[in-house]
C-alpha cells in the first residue's frame, strides 16, 4: 500500500524478501503529524521450532520431574500430574486433563498455554523429496547407510554388503537433502554442516520409511559449548528408532530436530532390550504418536528395560531450521521493532 488515507491519516506498507523464506514487513503511518514506523521480520514457522510436539499423547502423563524446554504442542489431551513444567508456550488442541484435579495437579506454564490451537502435521513428505532431486536420492529396497564425520564428509552405502565410498558433504548433498525412498536410513557419528535426512515409505508398514540411529549423533561443533553452524533434521515417514545394538548398550548423545510423521520416536525394543545408559537429546521431538523409550516398575520406581531420558532444547531451533524442514503453514514473528 502507498499512501492509504484511514480515519484521518495516511499510511504505508512494503514487503522485503530478506531471503532464507525471511520477510520484511515495514508499515509507516502518519496523523496529526506524528509519524510512526513499525518493521516486522517473519518467516514459516517450522516444525523443527518445537521442542515437543504430538497428534496423539494416549495414555501417558506429564508427571512432576518432567521439564519441557522449548515451544510445545499436542493436538491430543495435553495430561498432567503433579506439578510438571513447561518453560515456553505451551499449546493443545484438545483440553488439559488433571490426574486428580486442579487443586492437587499444578503444572508450571512458564510461558503461557492456550488450548483450542490447531497444528497439523503435514500430509506427506513430497516437499523433502522434490527438493531431493537437487540433492541426494535413494531408492530402495536396499537400506541406506550414512556415516557422518567431523571433516565435513559422509561414508555411505546402500545396503548391508555394500561397498563404503566417501563424499564431501557439499558435493554429496549440495542442497543439504538427502532422501531415501522405499527403505530404511541408518544414520551415526559427527555431522559437520547443515543437513536433513529422510526416510520414506508405505505408511504403517514399519518396514520401510525408517531411521534407525546406530551410534551416538553430534554436531563437531556442540551448541552448548560454543557458536555452531551444524544443524541435523531426522525425518521419518514411519519412525525414528535408536536400534538395539552392542554400540547403544550404553549413554547415547542425539544432536538432532527428529521427526516422525506417522510413527514416533522411541527406543528399539524398549520393553524388553536390557537397561542401558541414558539418551542424551539436544534438539527437539516432533512425532504422530508418544511413546515410551523405557519401563519402570517398583516403589520407588526403578528403570526396568530400556533408558532413562535428558532431553535439552536447541535454543537455535527458534529462528533456525534444517535444510527443507516441514512447516507448519503458518508465519512466525522473528523479530518486531518499532
Amino acid at each position: 500500500f502507498s499512501d492509504r488515507s484511514v480515519g484521518g491519516g495516511v499510511f504505508s506498507v512494503s514487503v522485503t524478501n530478506l531471503g532464507g523464506m525471511q520477510k520484511r514487513m515495514t508499515s509507516t503511518a502518519t496523523y496529526s503529524n506524528t509519524t510512526r514506523t513499525v518493521s516486522v521480520v517473519v518467516q514459516p514457522s517450522s516444525f523443527s521450532r518445537f521442542g515437543y510436539y504430538s497428534v496423539v499423547e494416549g495414555n501417558i502423563w506429564w508427571i512432576t520431574g518432567d521439564t519441557v524446554w522449548g515451544p510445545m504442542h499436542t493436538q491430543d489431551n495435553l495430561r498432567v500430574a503433579g506439578s510438571p513444567v513447561f518453560m515456553q508456550k505451551t499449546t493443545s488442541l484438545k483440553s488439559l486433563v488433571y490426574n486428580t484435579g486442579p487443586k492437587v495437579d499444578k503444572p508450571k506454564f512458564m510461558g503461557g498455554y492456550d488450548t483450542g490451537v490447531v497444528i497439523r502435521i503435514p500430509s506427506n513428505l513430497n516437499l523433502l523429496l522434490t527438493a531431493a532431486a537437487s540433492g541426494k536420492k535413494f531408492t530402495g529396497p536396499d537400506s541406506v547407510y550414512l556415516d557422518f564425520q567431523s571433516n565435513g564428509t559422509v561414508k555411505w552405502r546402500q545396503g548391508a554388503s555394500g561397498s563404503w565410498s566417501t563424499e564431501a558433504l557439499s558435493t554429496f548433498a549440495p542442497n543439504g537433502v538427502i532422501y531415501a525412498s522405499g527403505t530404511n536410513v541408518h544414520v551415526s557419528s559427527v555431522v559437520s554442516g547443515r543437513i536433513t535426512i529422510g526416510a520414506g515409505g508405505t505408511t504403517g508398514s514399519g518396514k520401510q520409511g525408517n531411521i534407525r540411529i546406530d551410534g551416538s549423533l553430534t554436531y563437531k561443533d556442540n551448541p552448548l559449548k560454543g557458536p555452531s553452524s551444524n544443524l541435523l533434521g531426522l525425518l521419518a515417514e514411519n519412525n525414528v528408532l535408536i536400534a538395539d545394538n552392542s554400540n547403544n548398550k550404553k549413554d547415547i548423545d542425539i544432536q538432532a530436530s527428529v521427526f516422525s510423521r506417522t510413527g514416533d520416536f522411541t527406543a528399539e525394543n524398549w520393553d524388553s532390550r536390557s537397561v542401558e545408559g541414558t539418551i542424551h537429546l539436544l534438539g527437539g521431538i516432533q512425532n504422530n504418536t508418544r511413546q515410551p523409550v523405557g519401563t519402570f516398575s517398583g516403589s520407588p520406581p526403578k528403570l526396568a528395560s530400556g533408558y532413562p531420558k535428558n532431553y535439552k532444547y536447541d535454543e537455535r531451533l527458534m529462528n533456525e531450521a534444517p535444510p527443507y524442514f516441514p512447516t507448519t503453514g503458518q508465519y512466525e514473528i522473528v523479530s518486531w521493532f518499532e
